[in-house]
């Protein structure tokens, strides 16, 4: 895991390498382990190391191949870098290091842009072709790593955070008029747009190419999740091979990325996803896994240590607990420095602290369990939006009639807001009530607020949502693979995995997520919908396939998620007016505040 950052200059100018480096220094969090600078005829390139494969000198950024003719900096992991290796060697190439980023370089060499579809990991690459004069920056599949790039008529920077694009001195930091309003709906500002006009961020699953021969950036995508081909599981032999085939592939894909040369640890919440990742690595290593969770003081709703606890027990780890209390909200400060841009996911405190612990306990990795609910239908509101297509329109439009009219009142609770909402807006098409259900304020809301200059227009909105939902309709995916595009293509993208890359890399801690891997994620994508959810089961499959891997107590109960007690944590910060079910929204608003009263956004001093 690293930080990257360059730029490229159409007029053909060399970079400076000051300004580079400095760039480059955003970055230190990122990687701690060593830097490095490369300028050219046309630009530069920067990096920030932290070192996981090939701890030499040899695995040093920027790396060059082909006699200096191409350089690459890289942030992320390749899981398949040994197989492209092999098949690399054959043809003729040779390696003089361990490491990842050399795959990149040869397999380029080879085959050019076919060269990216073949990767498989988490990654943000920038690569210089000075035989072409082309400058490549691909991401990858999911939008695990971050990549950032500004665009003018003479510049394009690149970095892996916005704060490496504002170190440049010349860039143009004027605001996207609908950011706020964008982020008060989403808790975010939907990709490719950020809350600055001219930066924006590389889509997932594409690559750029800048050519100094033409005067526009060319895009291009690489991979889609596979829609529409859903298989037929009807017999036992069909569930059998089902959960033969998930087991399988989600063994091989923990196993690729235990490879480290660094201290490999998990997260552990006793939930499913992070159990079984533990269960595969408990059995695939030769020494104890160090696990850590972390709960909250006060608050045993939100509390899943004593889970954790059992799990840990089980596989007999090396476990580590931390609870938190409600100074951690001190915290909010320090990471809006490591996001750039206001963020609506108040877990991203815990996040943090538990990457901290992790990081001090001298693990360098961590395997997480994110990845889980998006691929096999963790999440109620999927088992809802699933529902809810089931009810004829009619039906659902009575509904509406009847509830809209109950208003919220300080004393009621968060269930009950949250059913409200979710009858209330029962009614809408799917893209529209999906979106519903996860908005923070909705249109007629923000039109209220003085502080939103600009608030967008309900399709303005939605219209993330509609174009995702027509693709997945018109490739013939049943109604929640449907879902689950959708979901993957907007929370997953741009809430679950920022919240974890950013929390993680500000203790300079790599995140991996085994349910992310791509082969394990396209044969999620291949089952029908009643093999992850049977009735209200959800994660059915899951269950099914790893029952000898569970701990039944910590398995068969209510979703908790990876929330914080948000609401007692405000009202002891003087905000006397939230309410239970609208703390996220409370949080929102007061990072928006904070935005937009000082100018801490273009203050590139880390905390």
């Amino acid at each position: 895991m690293c930080g990257i950052a360059g730029v490229v200059y159409r007029s053909g100018a060399r970079a400076e390498p000051d300004v580079v480096l400095t760039m480059a220094q955003t970055l230190a969090h990122r990687g701690p382990d060593g830097e490095g600078v490369h300028v050219f005829d046309g630009g530069g390139l920067g990096h920030r190391r932290l070192a996981i494969l090939d701890l030499t000198a040899d695995g040093a950024q920027p790396m060059s191949a082909a006699e200096g003719k191409v350089w690459v900096v890289f942030n992320g992991e390749i899981y398949n870098f040994q197989e492209l290796r092999a098949e690399l060697e054959q043809l003729g190439h040779r390696f003089h290091s361990r490491s990842d980023t050399e795959v990149i370089l040869e397999a380029w060499l080879e085959w050019g842009e076919r060269s990216i579809a073949k990767l498989d990991g988490m990654f943000a690459i920038a690569l210089w072709d000075t035989r072409t004069r082309q400058l490549v920056l691909a991401r990858d599949r999911t939008g695990k790593k971050p990549l950032y790039v500004y665009e003018d008529a003479e510049k394009l920077v690149f970095g892996s955070e916005i704060k490496a694009i504002l170190a440049h001195p010349d860039v143009n930091t004027r605001e996207w008029p609908e950011a706020a309003g964008q982020f008060l709906s989403h808790g975010y500002v939907p990709t490719p747009h950020t809350f600055y006009a001219q930066i924006r961020k590389v889509k997932p699953s594409h690559f750029e190419v800048l050519d100094f021969g033409k005067r526009e950036t060319r895009e291009q995508q690489y991979w889609e999740f596979p829609l529409g081909r859903e298989r037929r599981v009807e017999t036992e032999d069909d569930w059998r091979e089902v959960e033969h085939e998930v087991r399988r592939l989600f063994f091989a894909a923990v196993k690729r990325r235990m490879v480290a040369d660094v201290p490999v640890g998990a997260f552990l919440s006793g939930g499913i996803d992070s159990s079984l990742v533990v269960a595969a690595m408990a059995s695939q290593s030769s020494r104890p896994i160090k696990t850590f969770s972390i709960g909250f003081e006060g608050a045993p709703e939100f509390d899943e240590t004593k889970y954790a606890r059992m799990v840990a027990d089980r596989y007999a780890t090396e476990h580590t607990e931390f609870k938190v209390k409600a100074e951690a909200f001190d915290l909010a400060e320090k990471l809006a420095w490591h996001f750039d841009e206001p963020f609506g996911d108040s877990s991203c405190i815990p996040t943090y602290i538990v990457s901290k612990l992790t990081r001090e306990a001298g693990c360098s990795v961590a395997l997480t369990g994110d990845g889980g609910d998006e691929a096999f239908a963790g999440y109620p509101r999927f088992t809802a939006a699933a529902a809810a297509e089931r009810v004829p329109q009619f039906v659902r439009s009575l509904v509406h009639r009847v509830t809209s009219t109950a208003t919220e009142r300080p004393g009621d609770s968060r269930v009950w807001w949250r059913t409200h909402r979710f009858v209330n807006r029962a009614s809408l098409d799917l893209p529209d009530r999906l979106r519903s259900w996860m908005t923070l304020y909705a249109p007629a809301e923000l039109q209220q607020r003085a502080d939103v200059a600009f608030a967008p227009s309900p399709i303005a909105l939605g219209e993330r949502y509609r174009q995702l939902f027509d693709e997945a309709a018109r490739l013939g995916a049943d109604t929640l693979n449907q879902i689950l595009f959708i979901n993957a293509r907007t929370y997953l993208l741009d809430d679950l995995n920022v919240k974890v890359d950013r929390a993680a890399m500000a203790a300079s801690l790599e995140c991996r997520s085994p349910f992310l891997d791509t082969a394990l994620l396209e044969y999620a994508f291949s089952l029908p919908a009643h093999v992850k959810i049977r009735g209200s089961d959800r994660k059915y499959i899951l269950k099914r396939a790893f029952a000898d891997l569970l701990v039944a107590e910590a398995t068969y109960r209510p979703k908790m998620g990876f929330g914080v007690p948000m609401s007692s944590w405000l009202s002891n910060r003087a905000s006397p007016n939230v309410t239970p079910g609208r703390s996220m929204e409370a949080w929102a608003a007061l990072q928006l505040e904070r935005w937009g009263a000082d100018d801490t956004k273009k203050d590139l001093k880390a905390p």
